[in-house]
């Protein structure tokens, strides 16, 4: 389910070397296997707390281990009488780029003072999060963030939202490009929402804040304690990250199944001619607030791209698919005609 540049992962033995040199010097740093990526375990128990925080960090078996399916557990737990969180961090530095995490348990249940992380991080100000706490404040209705660094730059680089729906199940992602950040999370496992009912909210970050990338920009998950406050409840906290994965987008592949057909044509058509907000900014291909003639052209000009699902035989003629695209040009015709 996770895919890597090539060319990236050629480098990735000599890359995790040259990383492992840049963390604190310490004997018997951890490292484990998880979506197909090694990640370092942190490490910063008792006397010693560190950022974010701050907390005492554990890299033991008992705070972060994958189970024989494959799936990453993180826990917020007492050790000696004292709470330590966990993070991992992947050593290998990606790109510009789709980052999806699905997370197993719900999230909308973790005690107020636990935050569970998924972001890239490169410096202080230049940093992608998605954050799932309610901050210490048991009645916010609001456990998510999507949030581009430095979050007080501009009201614009953080959005807060419920995941109330999120169930057992959910998905965040953040699609990272040069000019912009496209946020979303959904309920389910799946690569994109089966339905728009799925979606739990999507969010375009279009400012100057956009970080650029960096040599060693890198992803991190964790669980931890705002202020490295206990737990409200006292109760230890676990939280289940099922998978990671990182893929290239494909151009006028709106729905992310790897395919450039109907689906990603139909997605265009169902909100023709409509200013955000939008029931699914994944139809604004373009990210200009309106879907149009841009992103039916996404579509069109990349057509048939990728790999053809199992229901080929659903994939319009070409010539059908000229049809739509002249009914859609005569649209805009009349559009601007008045």
């Amino acid at each position: 389910m996770r895919t890597f540049v090539a060319k990236k992962l050629t480098c990735l033995t000599a890359l995790s070397v040259l990383l492992c040199c840049t963390v604190p010097a310490q004997a018997g740093n951890r490292f484990i296997n998880f979506a197909g990526g090694l990640w370092l375990v942190k490490d910063s128990p008792f006397p010693n707390p560190s950022s974010p925080g701050p907390n005492f960090w554990d890299s033991s078996e008992d705070s972060v281990w994958v189970d024989g399916q494959g799936r990453l557990h993180l826990k917020v737990r007492q050790i000696g009488g004292v709470w330590h969180s966990s993070q991992v961090t992947l050593l290998e530095p990606l790109d510009f780029g789709d980052y999806r995490f699905q997370v197993q348990g719900d999230p909308d249940l973790l005690d107020p003072n636990v935050v569970l992380g998924l972001f890239m991080f490169s410096s202080n100000t230049e940093e992608i999060d998605i954050e799932l706490s309610r901050w210490g404040a048991p009645a916010d209705p609001d456990a998510g963030q999507f949030v581009v660094q430095p979050y007080t730059s501009s009201p614009d680089n953080i959005d807060r939202f419920s995941i109330a729906d999120a169930g057992a199940i959910s998905t965040y992602r953040f699609d990272w490009q040069p000019d912009s950040v496209f946020f979303e999370a959904f309920e389910g496992g799946a690569v994109a929402p089966q339905s728009d009912a799925d979606i739990l909210h999507q969010y375009r970050y279009n400012g100057p804040d956009v970080p650029p990338l960096a040599p060693f920009a890198q992803i991190s998950l964790n669980l931890w304690l705002m202020n490295g406050n206990a737990p409200m409840d006292s109760q230890e906290a676990e939280i289940i990250i099922s998978d990671f994965a990182y893929t290239v987008p494909l151009d006028g592949d709106l729905n992310g199944d790897g395919f450039v057909g109907i689906d990603d044509l139909n997605l265009v058509l169902s909100t023709w001619n409509q200013s955000a907000p939008l029931a699914n900014l994944r139809a604004d291909a373009s990210g200009d607030g309106f879907v149009g003639i841009d992103d039916l052209n996404a579509v069109l000009g990349n057509w048939n791209a990728g790999t053809p699902p199992a229901d080929s035989a659903n994939i319009p003629e070409p010539g059908a698919v000229m049809m739509v695209s002249l009914g859609g040009l005569a649209m805009i015709r009349r559009r601007a005609g008045g």
